[in-house]
């Protein structure tokens, strides 16, 4: 079976506490799989909050990966991967054997 990982990211939505909130939305073949908070620094300029690159994003084993950086300023490069955290999160199994997901099967993301 042919899988598709997309991710969409919303904006500022409203939560059950009132307070504004954006989130990472994860979508295997059109099922949302996993909803995440998006990162937020208060030590950040106001506006650049909530700017960071993420990339490197896969399905294995019930866990999506990231590779998440701060975004490169203007004529900035890439300095070294100390400058990267690398993160995961567990997806629901119940969902994922829904699927017909099978284990050891690295699922990448595709850009829409």
């Amino acid at each position: 079976m042919d899988y598709k990982l997309t991710m969409h990211y919303q904006h500022s939505k409203e939560g059950k506490d009132g307070k504004r909130k954006s989130y990472f939305l994860y979508f295997l073949n059109d099922v949302q799989i996993l909803k995440q908070k998006a990162p937020y620094d208060e030590n950040r300029d106001e506006g650049y909050n909530g700017k960071w690159h993420i990339g490197d994003v896969y399905l294995y084993n019930g866990r999506i990966y990231q590779t998440r950086s701060e975004p490169f300023k203007c004529g900035e490069t890439f300095k070294s991967t100390t400058d990267c955290r690398f993160v995961s999160y567990p997806v629901s199994k119940k969902i994922l054997n829904l699927l017909e997901v099978p284990n050891n099967l690295k699922i990448i993301k595709t850009e829409v």
